[in-house]
C-alpha cells in the first residue's frame, strides 16, 4: 500500500518578549568576551561604540534595550513635549492635552490607539518619581542596559499597596470567616438536635405543659348564640386564636429546651474568639500569661509550696483535657472523685490511663454500647449533647 508521507509542519514563529531579552543578555555576554567597553563609549572613530553595535536583526544595542523598558525607542520627554527639568504639573498638563487630542474615541486616525498608548506609557513613567529617577539615570548612562531593565521591572511591577494595609485586610477577612463559622457550627448542631426523636418527644411534652398552663390562666368566653354565619365566624376566630396560642407554646417550649441544652451546644458566636480580637489583646494576654507563669514557677517550683484547691482543680481539669465549662458541668461528687486521684502526678495519671484502657479492652466485647459510652465519659467527660448519642 501507499506509505504515508511524513513531513515537517512549519509554524510561523515570533520571538517572545522574554526570548528577545535572553538574546540581548547573550549578546551582552558575547560583547564582554570580545572586550567591548560597557560603561564608556570608545572615542576612536575606527571602532564602533557599544551603542552602535548591530545585532542579527539589524538593530543596535540601544534599540534592542529600548524595546523592553520605558518608552521603547522614543524619548518620554519628547513624546509629551516637555523638558527633563519640567515639573510634574507641566507634565500632567501636557499629557492631558495630548490624550484629549489622540483619544481613540475622539480621533478617527487609524493609529490613534497606538499613539495614545505611547502617551499614556510616557506619562506613567514620568509621573512616578521613582521610575522617572531611573529613566533619567538611563538617559545619563545609556550603556548599562541590564541594570536599567532590572530597575524598570522593580519599579513597574512592585506592589503599590502598603503592606500594613494588606495584612490588616487579611486579618479582618479571616476574623469574619471565623465568626461566620462559629454561627454556622452552632446552627448545624441545633438543626441536628431538632431532627432527633428524643428532642421531638421532649418538645411535645413541654409544649403541652406550657399550653395547659396558659389555658388555665385565661378565661374562655362563651360564644354567643346567633345566626349560622356568626357562629361559623366565631368558631373560625376561636380556632385561629387556638392555633396561634399553640404556635406560641411550641416556640416557648423549643426556646426552653434549647436553653436547657445550651451548655452542651457550641458557644454563641463571639468576637473574642476571632483572630483580630486575639491579636489586638495579645500584649495584654501575653503580660497576664507571663505574670501567671512566673508566679506559678516561683510559688510551686522554687519555693515548693503545696497546691491549693484552685490549683488542684486546674491541674485535674488539664489532666482530663477538659474545657472550663465542661469541668463546671460535673457534679461535686465527680469533682471530688477526680481530685482524689491526684492526676497532676505523672505516675497517677499513667496508672489512670492504663486502668481505663485495660477496662475497655477486657470488657468491650460483653458490654453494651451504653456501658462503653459511660466508660468513655468517665475517662473524659465531653460536651456532647445526650440527645445526639
Amino acid at each position: 500500500g501507499a506509505q504515508p508521507r511524513v513531513g515537517v509542519r512549519h509554524y510561523a514563529y515570533a520571538p517572545s518578549r522574554m526570548a528577545r531579552l535572553l538574546w540581548f543578555c547573550l549578546a551582552l555576554a558575547a560583547a564582554a568576551a570580545q572586550d567591548y567597553p560597557s560603561s564608556t563609549p570608545p572615542s576612536t572613530p575606527e571602532t564602533p561604540s557599544g551603542d552602535e553595535e548591530v545585532g542579527p536583526d539589524g538593530k543596535t544595542r540601544k534599540e534592542v534595550a529600548g524595546q523592553y523598558i520605558y518608552c521603547a525607542e522614543d524619548n518620554c520627554y519628547e513624546l509629551l513635549g516637555v523638558k527633563p527639568t519640567s515639573s510634574p504639573i507641566v507634565i500632567k498638563r501636557s499629557y492631558r492635552r495630548l490624550a484629549t487630542e489622540w483619544h481613540p474615541d475622539k480621533n478617527p486616525h487609524p493609529k490613534a490607539k497606538e499613539i495614545f498608548q505611547k502617551y499614556a506609557n510616557a506619562y506613567e513613567v514620568l509621573s512616578n518619581s521613582e521610575m522617572r529617577k531611573n529613566y533619567d539615570y538611563l538617559l545619563a548612562h545609556p550603556y548599562e542596559f541590564p541594570m536599567h531593565y532590572l530597575r524598570f521591572s522593580s519599579g513597574k511591577y512592585a506592589p503599590k499597596s502598603d503592606v500594613r494595609f494588606v495584612v490588616f485586610l487579611v486579618v479582618l477577612a479571616v476574623s469574619v470567616v471565623q465568626y461566620l463559622i462559629q454561627g454556622q457550627r452552632r446552627a448545624n448542631v441545633i438543626q441536628t438536635l431538632k431532627s432527633k426523636r428524643q428532642f421531638q418527644e421532649r418538645l411535645k411534652v413541654l409544649t403541652a405543659e406550657i399550653a395547659s398552663a396558659n389555658s388555665s390562666t385565661k378565661t374562655v368566653a362563651k360564644p354567643r348564640s346567633g345566626s349560622g354565619k356568626e357562629a361559623t365566624s366565631s368558631k373560625a376566630k376561636t380556632n385561629s386564636k387556638k392555633k396561634s396560642e399553640n404556635d406560641e407554646a411550641a416556640k416557648a417550649a423549643e426556646a426552653k429546651l434549647l436553653a436547657e441544652l445550651d451548655p452542651d451546644l457550641p458557644p454563641v458566636p463571639d468576637l473574642k474568639h476571632t483572630l483580630a480580637f486575639q491579636l489586638f489583646t495579645l500584649p495584654l494576654t501575653g503580660s497576664y500569661w507571663f505574670k501567671d507563669t512566673s508566679d506559678w514557677v516561683l510559688k510551686f517550683r522554687i519555693m515548693g509550696k503545696e497546691y491549693g484547691p484552685e490549683e488542684r482543680a486546674l491541674l485535674t481539669r488539664l489532666a482530663l483535657n477538659l474545657k472550663p465549662h465542661e469541668w463546671e458541668r460535673l457534679s461535686e461528687e465527680e469533682k471530688e472523685e477526680y481530685l482524689g486521684l491526684e492526676l497532676w502526678v505523672k505516675a497517677n495519671k499513667a496508672a489512670y490511663d492504663e486502668e481505663i484502657a485495660s477496662s475497655q479492652d477486657s470488657e468491650s466485647t460483653r458490654r453494651s454500647a451504653k456501658e462503653r459510652r459511660a466508660i468513655r465519659q468517665k475517662k473524659k467527660p465531653t460536651d456532647s449533647v445526650p440527645m445526639m448519642d
